[in-house]
């Protein structure tokens, strides 16, 4: 279409586009507003506050994955200085640019208008779902914890039930030895065998001997396999190991294992597979081979610290049974080492060098069996511990699951060990020490740093730590090279060059001082206590062992004068610092015997306490005396310690005569009671008024008296009721009733005042209660009286009777030496 056909409305629209798009650039575009927030100290503000508060800054951090991907969009919050908080936002379009900040295009603001910001603001932040699911696992980790009592706990429980163990083991290797039971196996092993396990030495090769005894334990295995007949499933876990949640269950079907049954069971060939281990060791034993009996212990493992263990537990019976608890080790004194035999497991036998066939591998297995506590039973009854053998990495992984990682458990476990053993050390045990130190060495260095805490051969450089160093000229004697971003290698130390420093004051506690001429090998910054000033920081000097001597305390003189310190004190850290003609006395009556006797004594501060507050109070813990005067010592301390037990016996007695006081008192009462009113049945004195409203009867019985009505026989209320219709507790106006309960009248004085007898005589006698007389008022019926000595007395001539008890009672008081007015008091 030419121009020509265009009409000249469409060239009118054309202008006019043109010429609002030439406006639109040359006008700045419109710009959104900047909101910007400051705030000054109180100081350059000029705001009065006297009264500063501290001011909490709150971010607001809204993490909306849809804006983190836009490059333009931000929302943050910047701080500027501590008196100064900058809010910037940025535009949603990110067209802006830092031309923005230089325009002065801002609203005018007074500094009358100006608020002071508040002091708390609000922070919100949200969490990503990745983090929100991090801490509930976290959390789930936790919960899953045992607390500190479990774990003290699991450590006894364990320590126990690897006694129990170790105990079972003991017994079944005694039962090892009956003496009829080898006589029947012996006779299953033919003469060639029999020869072949006790071969000749060979003295040109005695490897040739090993190989015939080798042979021989092959044949008599084969014929041991062939006699047992049936082998029994294990019945539940048996001796594999256990998780703690399993301890509680307890099985009533299994049968206890007595010693007639194990017999039969050997003899016949019929059990389990354990049992079948045990009677190739007595088939052994019965051809006069040195064979021993091997467990491996299975204690549930304390260092597992979950409360649940859900799907973990759950192996199945063959990866539970791939590997033996039981087997059998023979000496061979020919190459002086033991040979290990599993005639039914593994069905192999073995001389172990580096790793073992027997040490459990996989995870499914060692759910179960887990490796860490193997014992050795002999023939002679000896009992040892022989996990070294079996255990590739035994100081760097086996170690850290025993209960001999820490020093009481170690001392726990050596003495379970001498317990059990029975028999004296022979070369045999010689022997196998040496090949133990031997296996150490072969061992080596972990391949990872987390072995290498707590390794009693070898430490990294960077776990040195600061009261210790490294010998002169000493070289490294590896090197770990760490598989992370930084590559790192790490220089390993063997812990026979390390040497450990102690300052002068610690090695004064253990009873040695600083040789003349000593030379610090290392300086460092002595702990700071909780009141030194920062910058008082002092510096402690660190001496080697080698730079000491032993302590030498002075004599005492011929009088038996002590030397002391400026507190009258002698410090005894250790047996080394007495004085070469003074002993220790501990006692804690020993200053107070010293004092008696009057010798000349030192008070003993024997270690320190340190309490709350970091305060530290010397403990005297006894005396040291000189030598002439230990026995006169030794038997004042006796002569106190008998006095002070003989007080407290005293005292002892006396608090149990008290008892029987006030037991003897009740029962009186007691039967007075029912002497006087009859027994009274339990169900009824059940019904009886309760204890408060008797507790309230006296202030009753003020406001009854008052109106002419009075409560007679001391408060007791009778039930029985007279034939006219009225009760005991009913009486005529002109007539007054016997105080009856307490105070006696004069049986021929009814009229007279009921109170005139008792002022003039004290009544001691009859418990407190007195019975009614012959006479009674009118319209009241008579109790049952129960005649008894004193009944017809005169109140004038009670003194000057005695008391009725009975004669048992009589002879009883006086056995107690007691009156009858220390019983009323």
């Amino acid at each position: 279409m030419s121009s020509d056909q265009i009409p000249s409305e469409y060239f009118d629209l054309i202008r006019d586009v043109l010429k609002n798009k030439g406006d639109a650039t040359q006008e700045r575009p419109l710009k959104r507003r900047k909101r910007r927030r400051a705030v000054t100290s109180e100081l350059e503000s000029g705001y009065e506050n006297p009264q500063p508060t501290e001011a909490k800054i709150v971010v607001n951090l809204d993490s909306d994955p849809e804006l983190e991907d836009k490059p333009g969009a931000s929302n943050t919050i910047s701080l500027v200085s501590d008196g100064e908080v900058q809010h910037t936002e940025a535009s949603e379009d990110g067209a802006e640019s830092d031309e923005a900040y230089e325009s002065e295009e801002f609203e005018d603001v007074s500094a009358d208008e100006m608020q002071m910001p508040s002091d708390n603001l609000s922070v919100t932040i949200n969490v990503n779902k990745k983090d929100s699911q991090s801490k509930k696992e976290s959390s789930k980790i936790q919960k899953n914890m045992c607390s500190n009592e479990d774990r003290k706990f699991r450590t006894h429980m364990h320590c126990l039930y690897l006694l129990c163990l170790m105990c079972h083991g003991h017994i079944i290797n005694h039962w090892l030895n009956n003496s009829k039971m080898n006589r029947k196996l012996s006779g299953m092993i033919p003469e060639k065998v029999f020869d072949m396990l006790h071969p000749e030495k060979d003295e040109e090769l005695p490897l040739r001997s090993t190989r015939k005894l080798l042979d021989g334990l092959k044949k008599a295995m084969e014929i041991w396999q062939k006699h047992w007949r049936i082998m029994q499933r294990y019945k539940g876990v048996n001796c594999y190991m256990r998780y703690w949640d399993e301890l509680q269950i307890c099985d009533k079907s299994r049968k206890t294992l007595t010693k007639n049954d194990f017999i039969k069971g050997i003899l016949k060939g019929v059990g389990d597979r354990d049992v079948a281990t045990q009677g190739f060791v007595a088939l052994l034993r019965s051809c006069n081979v040195n064979a021993r009996l091997v467990m491996s212990c299975q204690p549930p493992d304390f260092t597992n610290l979950k409360k649940s263990y859900g799907t973990e537990k759950k192996v199945s019976y063959e990866d539970m049974t791939k590997y033996p608890v039981f087997w059998c080790e023979v000496w061979d004194k020919f190459s002086k080492k033991w040979i290990t035999i599993d005639p039914f497991c593994k069905k192999t036998i073995e001389q172990v060098r580096l790793s073992s066939k027997f040490e459990p591998r996989g995870v499914s297995p060692c759910k179960r069996n887990a490796m860490r506590y193997v014992i050795g039973f002999d023939r002679k009854e000896g009992c040892r511990d022989i996990t070294r053998r079996y255990c590739q990495w035994f100081n760097s992984k086996t170690r850290k699951k025993r209960i001999t990682k820490e020093a009481f458990g170690e001392r726990w476990y050596e003495r379970v060990l001498a317990s059990l053993h029975k028999r004296k050390r022979t070369k045999i045990d010689d022997y196998e020490d040496a090949y133990f130190d031997q296996r150490n060495q072969d061992e080596g260095m972990p391949d990872n740093m987390q072995d290498f805490k707590g390794h009693p051969y070898y430490v990294l450089e960077k776990d040195i730590r600061q009261n210790q160093v490294l010998k002169s000229g000493c070289k490294e004697c590896g090197y770990l090279k760490l598989h992370n971003k930084t590559n790192q290698v790490l220089k390993v130390y063997s812990k026979k060059d390390i040497i450990d420093l102690k300052s002068a004051k610690q090695w004064y506690m253990e009873g040695r001082i600083l040789k003349t001429g000593a030379r610090a090998l290392k300086t460092v910054e002595k702990k700071r206590g909780r009141f030194t000033d920062p910058e008082e920081q002092e510096e402690e000097r660190l001496y080697q062992f080698d730079d000491t001597e032993l302590y030498v305390a002075p004599l005492a003189t011929r009088s038996g004068e002590i030397e002391t310190n400026t507190f009258g004190n002698i410090e005894v850290f250790v047996p080394s610092m007495i004085p070469a003609n003074c002993c220790l006395v501990e006692s804690p009556v020993a200053i107070k015997a010293a004092s008696f006797i009057r010798i000349k004594f030192a008070k003993a501060v024997t270690a320190f306490k340190f309490e709350k507050g970091r305060s530290v109070k010397p403990s005297i813990t006894g005396v040291v005396v000189a030598l002439w005067f230990r026995d006169a010592l030794v038997a004042a301390i006796d002569g106190i310690t008998q006095a002070n037990a003989e007080e407290k016996h005293i005292e002892h007695e006396l608090e149990a005569l008290s008892y029987w006081h006030n037991l003897i008192t009740k029962l009186r009462i007691k039967n007075k009671l029912n002497s006087e009113y009859g027994k009274v049945n339990e169900e009824e004195s059940s019904t009886v008024v309760s204890q408060p409203l008797i507790a309230n009867r006296f202030d009753e019985e003020a406001s009854m008296t008052d109106s002419g009505d009075e409560f007679p026989q001391g408060g007791f209320l009778p039930t029985d009721i007279n034939h006219d219709g009225t009760s005991h507790n009913e009486t005529s106006d002109n007539e007054i009733e016997e105080p009856g309960g307490f105070v006696p009248t004069n049986s021929n004085s009814s009229n007279a005042n009921p109170d005139a007898d008792y002022h003039d005589n004290e009544i001691v006698g009859n418990g407190g209660f007195i019975t009614t007389r012959n006479q009674s008022p009118a319209g009241v019926t008579e109790y049952e009286e129960i005649k008894e000595p004193g009944d017809n007395l005169e109140p004038e001539d009670i003194d000057n009777q005695e008391s009725h008890l009975d004669e048992d009672y009589k002879d009883f008081m006086d056995e107690l030496d007691m009156s009858e007015q220390d019983m009323s008091d």
